[in-house]
């Protein structure tokens, strides 16, 4: 019998896979002017109540004016800050802050001298944390398990939603001509146990809060929390159209791949402030997903060094690298930073801003109108995410190798949740199952016919093996189309890939190849070929590794890799989890192993990449033309684990671009600056030299 708390995660996974807006369709409230609102600045202006000197440095002509000089068309205003302080006097729900001086409305200020010289102010609301709510309502408090209060952190899903925070919403956009409203923390990231959520949890569900994650009521808790946060979001949202109609919202991290939802109508835009390890990297991972959402989305990186309270500044090079792969993949930039307490940011740090925000600036003419070109879909399942293992957050370990391979390898990919790979299947070249446990029958069944008509299908290690609510399946899901019978696991942690297919060979080491993933073990039917063999581990006479790992041992008799023709179509089973391997262990071989399986199966690529570097290739359509941004991503890079901060963007030199094209183009451009390439049309394609990539150029055929 299937367990009843897992039911109920099925059930928000059915949700989280619904259906996307048709192509070309706009939000209802994400406004005309936010969709090109390219150039965008973000100051945090978190401010204690014990911070002396509050607005000490305020002008909001002169602020306004900076701005202006920095190139920007938008930028935030603070309704209310992390310390739970507002900067404004209207209205009585709010708590002006108490060292704001006297008779200043830094809020309305701010909005005319913006308004004045046409940019757009954001409203930034802080949801989760407050002083004076805290203060005030100390039973509104998050607690722990133990019921001990944690700090200032205030529980949305208690009476702050109704008494507070719903009347605050109301009052800032009924009293202030905000052009937009971003909401920050309303999302689920961990259990409360205040006595409201217990309340409440016991009578939606009857049963008690869960201890913790091994409790049996924890799927059940998981589905509950995320559908409440669900439904405080979209109060909020209808908070925000009940005073202003149409006035765009959007909420931070909500819909990302760490949390898999499908976008509901009210949120307008989508929002992110990717972490700052490496900036470039976390922003094309995700507007590879989101470009498929048909919404506006914002990748928001940073100017400062570290994170949030950092008070340093990255150079205009590293920025323009950042927002680079942002905007190559359909995104919006939104470049964060800090304002002191008096209300001010150093002019060297406005100059670096200025100079990243002249660099959107100058590629705006390549992105408006600009449409992702389907090449390889990355299935991101949410089902798999939120079904047996019930997690708040997805587990991206796999997806974030695939990226990296894919990325490294210049081939053009997107991830895509059921509803969008159901939606858009024929259109892709090939598509990548990294371990996706679940998959619904009708998918199944559309991936089999989608391999029968040419497509490429290449599914690693259990995809198909769970059932909805995570318990094993009754039946192998990819059995049939694969051409295998699964019959274990392997017992060790880690294996060895040993490639017979000669061409799969090519940049690889002629050597077993160690993959640090679980292996399975399955049987190939007749006509299925066996491009390469699985090696166990060598142990010793005690059963432990060599070393801290070991070297090849005894062939398992199954087979790692193999292929197989479906009709028109090519179906691959790589027996591991190769993507998690290459993400956790950095084995570079799996990278050009994963290239040659893709190339050699997809019958016809959009685009190939000749280039002594790693360059991102994004395929966009923008009308007529066909536009491939080349993003350079070296540079030089820290030798600790500290975040990146690239200081010199190492140029490529020497790069050949070979683009499809059922003609031979009209013309060939190589933009911002309009210069004209070296190149020939053959075979089907457009061969263009391209002598030069320092940050980002693009390739405009015609």
């Amino acid at each position: 019998m299937t367990d009843p708390t897992r039911r109920d995660v099925l059930k928000m996974a059915g949700a989280a896979s619904a259906a996307i807006p048709k192509p070309g369709a706009a939000a209802p409230s994400a406004g005309a002017w936010y969709a090109t609102s390219y150039r965008k600045l973000f100051f945090d202006y978190h401010s204690h109540s014990t911070a002396m000197g509050l607005g000490s440095a305020f002008d909001a002509e002169g602020w306004a004016r900076r701005l202006a000089e920095a190139n920007a068309q938008a930028v935030s205003v603070f309704t209310k800050c992390g310390q739970g302080w507002s900067y404004y006097r209207k209205g009585k729900v709010r708590h002006v802050h108490p060292q704001l001086p006297s008779g200043l409305d830094m809020l309305e200020a701010q909005l005319a001298a913006l308004h004045k010289r046409g940019l757009k102010a954001i409203g930034y609301y802080h949801t989760f944390n407050s002083e004076p709510v805290a203060r005030d309502h100390p039973g509104w408090v998050i607690r722990d398990v133990k019921g001990t209060p944690q700090g200032q952190s205030i529980c949305l899903l208690g009476p702050l939603l109704d008494e507070h925070l719903l009347p605050h919403v109301r009052e800032i956009v009924s009293l202030y001509e905000v052009d937009a409203m971003f909401f920050d923390g309303t999302y689920a990231s961990r259990a409360c146990y205040c006595d409201s959520c217990r309340a409440r949890f016991r009578g939606d569900t009857g049963l008690d809060l869960p201890e913790g994650e091994a409790a049996a009521s924890w799927p059940r808790y998981v589905a509950w929390s995320l559908d409440r946060f669900r439904d405080v979001r979209r109060r909020i949202s209808a908070a925000v159209d009940e005073a202003r109609p149409g006035l765009p919202v959007s909420y931070n991290w909500v819909c990302s791949m760490r949390q898999p939802e499908a976008v509901p109508e009210h949120i307008g835009s989508l929002m992110i402030d990717v972490f700052p390890d490496d900036q470039a990297f976390n922003g094309s991972y995700q507007a590879r997903y989101w470009a498929t959402l048909e919404r506006p989305f914002d990748i928001m990186n940073s100017a400062f060094l570290q994170w949030w309270g950092d008070w340093g500044s990255k150079p205009a090079q590293a920025m323009q690298q950042e927002v680079a792969a942002a905007i190559a993949n359909g995104g919006l930039t939104w470049i964060g930073y800090q304002m002191t307490h008096t209300f001010d940011v150093q002019p060297a740090v406005m100059e670096q801003l200025g100079k990243t925000l002249a660099f959107v600036k100058e590629r705006e003419p390549l992105l408006t109108g600009a449409r992702p070109v389907p090449n390889v879909a990355v299935l991101h399942s949410a089902s798999s995410h939120f079904s047996g293992g019930a997690r708040l957050s997805a587990d991206e370990t796999a997806t974030r190798g695939a990226h990296r391979i894919l990325l490294e390898s210049a081939i053009p990919h997107h991830f895509v949740n059921e509803a969008g790979l159901r939606k858009r299947l024929a259109e892709y070249r090939a598509v990548i199952l990294p371990d996706a446990r679940h998959l619904a029958p009708d998918l199944v069944s559309a991936l089999e016919q989608y391999v029968e008509n040419g497509g490429v299908l290449l599914a690693t290690y259990r995809s198909g093996t769970e059932e909805a609510d995570g318990s094993p399946a009754r039946g192998w899901a990819l059995e049939r189309l694969l051409g295998l019978t699964m019959e274990g696991d392997c017992a060790q942690p880690e294996a060895y890939i040993e490639v017979h297919a000669p061409a799969l060979k090519a940049g690889l080491l002629d050597m077993p190849l160690l993959v640090h993933g679980r292996f399975a073990f399955v049987r190939p039917a007749a006509g299925v070929e066996a491009a390469a063999g699985l090696r166990k581990v060598y142990l010793r006479a005690d059963g432990k590794y060599l070393l801290r790992s070991s070297p090849p041992g005894d062939d398992s008799g199954y087979p790692a890799i193999t292929r197989r023709r479906v009709g028109k179509g090519t179906a691959i089973y790589i027996a591991g989890q190769v993507f998690r391997g290459y993400q956790t262990h950095n084995q570079w071989c799996l990278k050009p192993l994963i290239a040659n399986l893709l190339n050699g199966a997809i019958p016809h690529p959009l685009v190939r990449l000749h280039s002594p570097a790693w360059l991102e290739v994004s395929l966009m359509r923008q009308g007529s033309r066909t536009i491939a941004h080349l993003v350079n991503h070296h540079g030089n890079r820290p030798s600790d684990r500290n975040n990146l901060c690239v200081e010199q963007v190492l140029p490529v030199h020497g790069v050949t671009l070979e683009l499809a094209s059922e003609r031979r183009p009209a013309g060939v451009r190589l933009e911002p600056g309009g210069l004209a390439p070296q190149w020939e049309y053959a075979g089907g394609f457009a061969r263009i030299t391209i002598p030069r990539v320092h940050i980002h150029s693009a390739v405009v055929m015609s």
